[in-house]
This record gives structure tokens, sequence and C-alpha cells, in this order.
């Protein structure tokens, strides 16, 4: 699984997962950037505490 991640002609994040394209979501670059933010600062890291990902 992959997550891809453009932003549109709209100028609106557009989102969707490689193996489902057809379904997207869309959001604003200001909540994106907030998204990426969160992440990069680990709020979201309680998500997958104790799952092992194959590398």
């Amino acid at each position: 699984m992959a997550i891809e991640a453009i932003v549109g002609d709209d100028g609106l994040i557009h989102i969707r997962d490689t193996e489902q394209p057809e379904v997207v979501a869309v959001t604003t670059p200001a909540k994106w950037d907030a998204f990426v933010k969160g992440v990069k600062a680990g709020e979201f890291d309680h998500f997958v505490a104790g799952v092992e990902v194959d590398a």
C-alpha cells in the first residue's frame, strides 16, 4: 500500500491509496500542512504502537 498526494489544478490536496485509486480524499493545503507537521512531531505514533512492519 502506498499513499499519493498531489496538488490539483484547483489548488487543493488530493490524496489516494494506490490500491484504490478511484477513492480520493481532498483537503486544503493548510490542513495538509498541519497533518504533515503532526506526523513529523509523532502525534499519531500511538496508532501504530506495537505494530511490526515488514521492511
